[in-house]
């Protein structure tokens, strides 16, 4: 098991016991032996004295796991509860296969739950920095809710905070930039002003609050905060080996951006060099340090070298699923440049490759984002609300109207919170009515005029109506382009007729009716042709006639009332076993 940094968020003897796995980066398997046999050495040891000596032998795989193993027997065999958590949550250090690992830690929660908070607390922060590690950001936000539910009602301060700084983590990767970097600022200062310095946790805080600086754009505060941390980086080799290739890299990129780019590339290319690729913690930074050494070339037009980064970029992004969205840039450019060259295969598994990667973003960010303002923003803009108004009780003036803001803004928040679920409730009926029936927006019953009011002939009136339903059968509308202009040539008509009678007889104007049409065609095509359901939006808008994706989208919102990526990722939904 390799530790990412959520996991060594612990007290002193759990950090110890942490940094020591680290280091020695052990890939280690265990469970929990039903046939295991306490040693006669070790059946006198008291559980402090197991424990004691188990923190001792942590290189020793076998060891660790034989004093683990007579600790949770005797455990066991004295109906210990607290104890028979505290060794679930140990064990689970060294489970691999994730079934083990979650099974293990959610006995140690259910068990402590009530009983030892520091057990139930540790238990959530191990799952949390677990399902960070994989990527899963939901399953990650779910636990970390949870411990800070805990860690508020018995005041553990550390815990609070810690949790706090995993959830800006969270922020960044749902790009929440500005929400992110005030919380790393918060963890970052109460770091800095505990009695007992930890080079660990500090350079723990400094180095996500630089590249948050650098994600809001502070280019010089970035660097700064760089600067710190590789000062103490140099603490001792222990730092230096776990944390200044990345700092490089993450300097590299600052440059970058401050367009310094013979030293950006230097700062990058040593860091990659420094950092160890397989560790979980610098899987990140290395696959952002490949895709900007890939925009590097680039712009050195360096086309083939350029490729090469960005095909490591993806090759690290398939393996782990780490998805910064920074780097779709690079799938953009795959696709192109397999376009250039004909090789319609790779430009096909490129596209896969673009179309994955963007469902994972966009899942990840609606849904945790969703979640996150309503378990984490929303409580936590009301506890400040409560402590204000404590603070300021002695002035009634500005308290009434701070309750009165702070009521407004609470109310604004339920509101919005309201209308989102009217509008996804809207848009999922809208939807079924799509797929149930087509699109089954209701006609205004309009009484039709009496033809002579709008100017036009007759016999004129019904042979451009039947023209137009040669043109609707034939699919013209699917031309790009057209206008009443042509539309007119084509049907051997003059514009003003053709205008009046469309918007008499179909009860709208000209660009509307065009629009319906090819709306209704694209929602027909995308039920249908599982092919279509797989283009970009832009290849879509093409393909029934619009020439960009931002008139496709718009047109498909006001003829539907749902978004075009609502109702493709429903359709795909529907597709799911």
């Amino acid at each position: 098991m390799k530790l990412k940094k959520t996991y060594l968020f612990f007290t002193s003897l759990w950090i110890r016991m942490v940094c020591v796995f680290m280091i020695f980066g052990a890939h280690i398997t265990t469970a929990q032996d039903k046939d295991f046999v306490i040693p006669d050495s070790l059946k006198g040891l008291d559980y402090d004295r197991l424990y004691q000596t188990y923190l001792k032998t942590w290189p020793d795989t076998l060891t660790s796991k034989i004093y683990l193993n007579t600790f949770l027997k005797k455990a066991v065999k004295e109906d210990n509860t607290i104890k028979i958590a505290e060794a679930y949550g140990l064990l689970s250090y060294y489970a691999i296969e994730e079934s083990e690992k979650i099974t293990l830690l959610d006995r140690s929660i259910k068990l402590s739950r009530g009983l030892d908070y520091d057990i139930t607390i540790r238990g959530y922060s191990f799952k949390g920095g677990y399902y960070v590690n994989k990527g899963n950001h939901t399953l990650a936000l779910d636990s970390y809710l949870k411990l800070l539910a805990i860690a508020e009602k018995v005041q553990n301060t550390k815990f609070i905070y810690i949790t706090k700084h995993n959830i800006a983590c969270i922020k960044t990767e749902i790009g929440k930039h500005e929400e992110a970097l005030s919380l790393f600022k918060e963890y970052y200062e109460y770091i800095k002003t505990k009695s007992s310095f930890d080079t660990l946790q500090y350079l723990k805080s400094i180095i996500p609050l630089a590249e948050s600086y650098r994600y809001n754009n502070s280019l010089d505060s970035t660097s700064a905060f760089h600067s710190k941390a590789i000062k103490y980086s140099q603490k001792s080799r222990y730092h230096h080996d776990r944390f200044y290739g990345k700092i490089l890299i993450n300097e590299g990129i600052n440059l970058f951006f401050k367009e310094k780019f013979d030293g950006a590339s230097d700062s990058i290319l040593k860091g990659i060099s420094l950092i160890d690729k397989n560790h979980p913690e610098n899987k990140k930074s290395y696959v952002l340090g490949e895709f900007y050494l890939g925009k590097l070339q680039l712009l050195q037009q360096d086309i083939i070298s350029a490729r090469t980064h960005f095909l490591t970029m993806d090759s690290i992004v398939q393996q782990e699923k780490i998805t910064p969205s920074e780097v779709r840039e690079g799938y953009e450019f795959l696709i192109n440049f397999y376009k250039v060259n004909e090789k319609k295969e790779e430009q096909l598994e490129s596209i896969n490759k673009l179309l994955q990667f963007d469902s994972i973003i966009n899942q990840k960010t609606s849904f945790v984002s969703s979640r996150l303002f309503k378990e984490f923003d929303t409580p936590l803009l009301l506890k400040e609300k409560e402590t204000l108004i404590e603070e300021l009780k002695g002035n009634n003036k500005n308290l009434n109207l701070l309750v009165i803001f702070l009521s407004s803004l609470a109310t604004i928040a339920i509101v919005f919170l309201y209308r989102q679920y009217k509008k996804r409730k809207t848009y999922q009926q809208k939807f079924e009515q799509l797929i149930d029936q087509g699109r089954s927006k209701p006609r205004k019953n309009l009484k039709e005029k009496p033809q002579a009011d709008i100017g036009v002939a007759n016999d004129i009136i019904t042979e451009i109506l039947n023209k137009l339903d040669v043109f609707e059968t034939n699919k013209h509308f699917l031309k790009k382009n057209i206008s009443t202009t042509s539309l007119a040539k084509d049907i051997k008509t003059n514009t003003k007729y053709l205008s009046k009678v469309i918007n008499h007889h179909k009860h709208k104007n000209f660009t509307n009716y065009i629009n319906d049409l090819r709306i209704d065609y694209a929602v027909a095509q995308l039920k249908e042709n599982k092919t279509l359901k797989n283009y970009t939006i832009q290849g879509i808008a093409e393909e029934v006639g619009f020439n960009t994706a931002e008139s496709f989208s718009s047109a498909f919102k006001k003829s539907t009332g749902i978004k075009t990526s609502y109702f493709i990722k429903r359709l795909h939904s529907l597709d799911t076993p």
